[in-house]
């Protein structure tokens, strides 16, 4: 590796690869993403072009916004987080994710905003020691949850995910087993990931969760068509919760007037 490359630079030379797009593009608050529908429609609200490279991107300068479909699974959420830590006015990062409810009492479109997640992946332990948890920003998720409260009149659901990188887990008696026997509330394959880097690299880091599907459940694991009826269904809300939640951090650091992210509750 030539000698002036450092980590900062090299960093931030891989975003500008990965999302084909310059640094000084990048919004100081940070949505991600896993399927480009997101990107699709947040493009449509905001007037703005996607950029697409080895990961999708819309950058929304006038609301000091990016969206970055970073794809499935933990390393690639490392990358993106690790990347985005390096960006000179980073000020936080909320996933938009998707995760299968394990809990009895969840249902299809319900939002989660995850306490913790266990971490049954490879990639965290990069970051951190084994035997520190991953968890969110306090002050993130305390704003998830004042955002939901006042736009749904709902009290959120909130709890213990877990994060594996094992994709055919439904079909493992074993794990389902362990799961059952820890008392966890979802399963996905990022979070865990994407809260470790964000505490070791210091960038406030929150997580808003949709309930996809329920695999414990007869007939409750996700299909080709149960994905494309989630999209239809609930994917607009989920996206603009999260839009409304980076509007309301943006407006605890800074008194001045801001335009909208979004015109309508």
């Amino acid at each position: 590796m030539p000698s002036q490359l450092r980590p900062d630079s090299y960093a931030r030379h891989t975003l500008e690869r990965y999302t084909g797009s310059s640094v000084k593009d990048f919004g100081s608050h940070i949505l991600l993403c896993n399927f480009d529908r997101y990107i699709e429609d947040f493009a449509r609200i905001t007037g703005n072009e996607i950029t697409r490279g080895y990961w999708s991107v819309v950058h929304d300068r006038k609301r000091d916004v990016s969206i970055i479909n970073h794809g499935v699974g933990s390393p690639t959420a490392g990358i993106a987080m690790h990347c985005l830590s390096y960006l000179d006015e980073i000020n936080c990062v909320l996933m938009l994710g998707m995760c299968g409810g394990i809990d009895d009492e969840l249902e299809i479109g319900d939002i989660i905003i995850p306490t913790a997640s266990i971490r049954d992946e490879g990639t965290s332990r990069h970051y951190i020691p084994h035997d520190v948890p991953a968890l969110p920003s306090i002050h993130i998720n305390r704003i998830c949850e004042q955002v939901i409260n006042s736009k749904l009149n709902i009290i959120p659901k909130s709890g213990i995910l877990m994060t594996t990188d094992y994709r055919m887990w439904e079909f493992d008696n074993e794990f389902i087993d362990y799961i059952q026997k820890h008392r966890i509330m979802a399963i996905d394959m990022e979070i865990a990931t994407i809260f470790a880097v964000g505490y070791a690299l210091n960038v406030p880091t929150g997580a808003l969760m949709l309930v996809s599907d329920l695999p414990l459940q007869k007939g409750g694991i996700k299909s080709k068509d149960s994905a494309e009826e989630i999209f239809h269904t609930y994917t607009d809300q989920h996206l603009k919760l999260g839009l409304q939640i980076l509007e309301a951090a943006r407006n605890e650091l800074s008194s001045q007037p801001i335009t909208p992210l979004i015109n309508q509750p």
